[in-house]
């Protein structure tokens, strides 16, 4: 073997051992390992103006794509994980005073505390506070994938004006279950002021484009959960 090649050869062994003793990743194939990582862009004012004028209103629509699979997609933290996934409907975290009619007299229903908003204590999801419970089958779930996954901007230009309202009053959620029946994880929706939130802070519901909600409203009510659903706010 040739003297350069064995320095060479040796060169290398040398930095692989520096590398794992020094916890550094040496480069790998980025066909494989590449991952994308989505940082929220700080604007300078000038940027800031420059986008708000080339922005126009229709460049916030949704469109759909085609970016990944069926099977990309569900190689996709959450459903990765997933052996089952419900869709749920609950009474918001503030209610209201039910106005019940018994035998021709109307009376004050209250709502107990516990009866209220999304529980999940210890990874167990608290069945008697949901109102309506759906288990997606295959082909739902492969829906709502594309809803998150495939549902984008008309145009993306790095700026959008999309955005919510300042309350959150959730009364939909989607629940993800491991192998041994635990909920690892949640998506919970307030349609009313178009906010989201997720037990590990990892979900979202993908690029937030104008009409994302009511994309996800509509689907809720195709599979069967119509409470929370409605377009105003004020509905307990």
């Amino acid at each position: 073997m040739k003297p350069k090649l064995l320095f060479c050869l040796f060169l290398l062994m040398g930095l692989r051992c520096y590398a794992e003793k020094a916890n550094i990743q040496l480069p790998t194939d980025t066909t494989i390992h590449h991952k994308k990582i989505k940082k929220q862009k700080v604007f300078t004012l000038a940027e800031f103006e420059r986008l708000r004028k080339l922005w126009k209103p229709s460049y916030d629509h949704c469109i759909f794509t085609n970016q990944y699979t069926v099977k990309q997609r569900l190689k996709k933290y959450p459903f990765s994980k997933a052996v089952k996934i419900l869709a749920i409907s609950y009474h918001a975290l503030e209610v209201p005073n039910e106005e019940v009619i018994i035998d021709g007299d109307s009376t004050k229903h209250i709502v107990p505390p516990h009866n209220i908003g999304l529980q999940v204590i210890k990874d167990s999801l608290d069945f008697s506070n949901l109102l309506e419970v759906k288990i997606l089958d295959q082909m739902q779930i492969n829906r709502l994938t594309n809803i998150i996954y495939n549902t984008d901007f008309r145009k993306n230009i790095g700026f959008s004006q999309t955005g919510g309202a300042s309350c959150y009053e959730p009364r939909n959620a989607f629940i993800f279950f491991d192998r041994q029946g635990k909920v690892y994880d949640y998506l919970e929706i307030c349609f009313g002021c178009k906010h989201y939130s997720s037990k590990s802070g990892k979900l979202d519901i993908g690029e937030f484009c104008t009409q994302k909600y009511d994309i996800l409203r509509k689907y809720f009510k195709s599979v069967g959960i119509n409470y929370g659903t409605k377009c105003h706010m004020l509905e307990d």
